[in-house]
């Protein structure tokens, strides 16, 4: 099987004749640039033992994983002051690439969101140990991915590289997964008693994962997610819930503050309003973008005093559908189609450290 058979790889080529032409470190990867080393890792990944007992859907994930995991090495390549060559961040960035070409190319959420998890978190078995929190961080791999996938992947990313100290990593990923057994993850999502009490433990430091909290929550705030045209304002309707809604076009008109202008104006107005509804202990919805983590946490930190359930509801349509459902709005409700591709680039999916529950719906 050869990287240049598949249809992804035709596609976007320009991408892998770049990967062709970007160098790694020569004490770490041997083998040469990083295309050679993606042919080598989905040689090997075919030979593991764990490979037949994945499903082919697992498979499907693997593959994807292999074929994009090192994408954006090239962007990231560094040379180091001592003379190594590095490519930081380049799985997260890969992650992101990764996101959205699947998404270009029509395949379902479910297959776009395990994959870019696993690609955002291939390189961690390697270096499980000397993380912080192993355990928390093996459990979090757990939910988002599955640690066995992550295993598997490190064996034909080792098997994939020439170094001189193949043994110490080898080590690593055998330490990866008896921590992934030893806290009962390895091929399945920790389990919690609660969803308060796996928000919890990702909040603070020195929780420990079967500690049973009480739940305390006065209110709820549903914090929806999604792109323009996601159908955001169609599922408030479907949720037939008579609750006040905190929604930025709906400040925009009554404020008087068109899209065009400045809107910290409007982000303080929608703050103000939301801590009003918290100080009454009334449950509501924001109703907003909301796409990175960033502007999500800062919000969630405004809340969370006030001892709500925070419900992130992600609502995903295809981008290509995205932008031709919202061509066809109401012209004053229409979003640029360059701006909606500029927020596609950006969005980061919501996780299960970020809220008590997240929910994920794939809209056609």
């Amino acid at each position: 099987m050869k990287l240049e058979d598949f249809e992804l790889v035709k596609k976007y080529n320009p991408f892998f004749e770049d990967m062709k032409n970007t160098i790694q470190d020569p004490i770490k990867h041997a083998e040469g640039d990083v295309f050679t080393h993606t042919q080598m890792v989905l040689d090997s990944i075919l030979k593991t033992e764990e490979w037949n007992t994945f499903s082919k859907e697992e498979q499907d994930i693997l593959l994807l994983t292999v074929i994009f995991h090192d994408i954006c090495k090239p962007h990231t390549l560094t040379h180091e002051a001592d003379g190594g060559i590095s490519h930081p961040s380049h799985a997260r960035k890969g992650a992101q690439l990764t996101r959205q070409i699947l998404d270009k190319e029509n395949y379902d959420f479910d297959t776009i969101y395990k994959v870019y998890q696993t690609i955002f978190y291939h390189g961690y078995p390697f270096w499980a140990y000397s993380k912080d929190n192993p355990q928390k961080n093996m459990i979090l791999t757990s939910i988002l991915s599955n640690n066995k996938w992550l295993y598997a992947f490190g064996k034909a990313d080792l098997g994939g590289r020439i170094c001189k100290d193949w043994e110490e990593w080898a080590y690593r990923l055998e330490v990866f997964k008896e921590l992934g057994l030893e806290n009962e993850c390895f091929d399945a999502p920790y389990t919690f008693h609660s969803d308060y009490d796996r928000f919890e433990y990702f909040r603070k430091e020195d929780n420990f994962p079967n500690t049973q909290l009480y739940a305390s929550y006065d209110f709820e705030i549903t914090m929806l997610c999604g792109l323009p045209a996601s159908g955001k304002d169609s599922f408030i309707v479907e949720m037939n819930e008579d609750l006040p809604i905190v929604a930025m076009d709906n400040l925009r008109r009554e404020l008087k503050v068109k899209p065009t202008d400045n809107q910290g104006k409007i982000i303080q107005a929608a703050k103000e309003r939301s801590r009003e509804y918290c100080r009454k202990k009334q449950s509501f919805i924001w109703n907003a973008t909301n796409l990175t983590k960033q502007v999500r946490s800062s919000l969630i930190s405004i809340w969370l005093p006030y001892k709500p359930k925070i419900k992130i509801v992600f609502l995903h349509k295809n981008i290509n559908q995205i932008v031709k459902d919202n061509k066809a709005r109401e012209e004053k409700e229409i979003v640029p189609t360059k701006k909606i591709w500029e927020m596609h680039q950006r969005l980061e999916f919501p996780d299960i450290q970020e809220a008590h529950e997240v929910v994920f719906l794939e809209k056609k």
